[in-house]
Order: C-alpha cells, then sequence, then structure tokens
C-alpha cells in the first residue's frame, strides 16, 4: 500500500490533520457560513507529467460537484451538494449509527507553489464515487545560463 516510511509518515499527518479540522467543526462549526459544510478526503500526488488531485465523493450526482483553481494555480476548491433521498430519511423510525455526511461541502485543497500549472488543459473525471482532477505541468522553456549578445558596427551617436 505505501511505497516508504515516508509515504506512511504523511498519510498519518494528513489523517490527523482530517480528524482535528473534524473536531473543531463539531466544536465551533464553519465560521461565517449558516450551514455546516463537512469535506471529503482528498489526495495530491505529481507524476512527471502533472498534479492528480483525487477527492472520495460517492453518492454525488456530476452535475452538483464544482472544481475550480484559485487565480494564482495555488488553491483548488472542490465543493457540490451530496442530497439525502428524503423518502428514506421519513421512513426511519430509529438510527443506530449515522457517519454518512449529507448536505453541502467544500474542500480546499492547497497545491505545491514550484509546479507551474497547464491551466488551459486541466481535465476532471468522475468515476465510482472518485473525482480525479488532472492539473498538467506546465512545459518551461530552458533559460540559458549566459546569453551572448552581439554586436554590430554602427554610426556614431551624435552628442
Amino acid at each position: 500500500m505505501f511505497r516508504n516510511y515516508r509515504d506512511i509518515l504523511r498519510q498519518m499527518e494528513m489523517e490527523m490533520q482530517r480528524l482535528s479540522d473534524d473536531a473543531l467543526l463539531s466544536v465551533f462549526g464553519p465560521l461565517g457560513t449558516a450551514e455546516r459544510f463537512w469535506q471529503p478526503p482528498v489526495d495530491v500526488c505529481e507524476t512527471e507529467e502533472a498534479l492528480v488531485v483525487k477527492a472520495e465523493i460517492a453518492g454525488i450526482q456530476p452535475d452538483r460537484i464544482n472544481v475550480s483553481l484559485s487565480a494564482d494555480d495555488r488553491m483548488l476548491v472542490i465543493s457540490g451538494i451530496r442530497a439525502e433521498d428524503e423518502e428514506d430519511r421519513r421512513a426511519r423510525v430509529r438510527c443506530y449509527q449515522l457517519e454518512i455526511y449529507y448536505g453541502p461541502f467544500e474542500r480546499h485543497v492547497a497545491l505545491p507553489p514550484d509546479i507551474p500549472i497547464d491551466r488551459d488543459n486541466i481535465s476532471a473525471t468522475y468515476r465510482n464515487g472518485v473525482l480525479t482532477v488532472r492539473l498538467p505541468k506546465r512545459v518551461q522553456e530552458e533559460i540559458p545560463a549566459t546569453r551572448r549578445i552581439p554586436i554590430t558596427e554602427g554610426e556614431r551617436e551624435s552628442d
């Protein structure tokens, strides 16, 4: 599952952050909003060609998902609504365990600052409850270390 020790530590760190965020939200609620937002778990990985962001958001119609990239290419925002079937909810007599979040969700994903993004070729797919956003890397032209400037013979400047 994990390729090395660093991946295990990173996964533990991300899970601890998610749990602490959930705990703070349950105590204080989302600041500045009337409704409670839930945050889907997210993976951010780099390949040779792109950054790949995967969000686990099962049970949501694709037309109820929004994905946007900030103007500075540093923040990806995934938001939407997972609606609960009203008939199923009314039919309940008693619940023994409720762990599935319904309602609006929003997740802000910080992207690495040192990777240039090709904004014109970003794509998103939704399959089997997982949203995959592919942010291709922008090809940067190699700049030579020194540049030779040619000298042309011209007329003398007048004073």
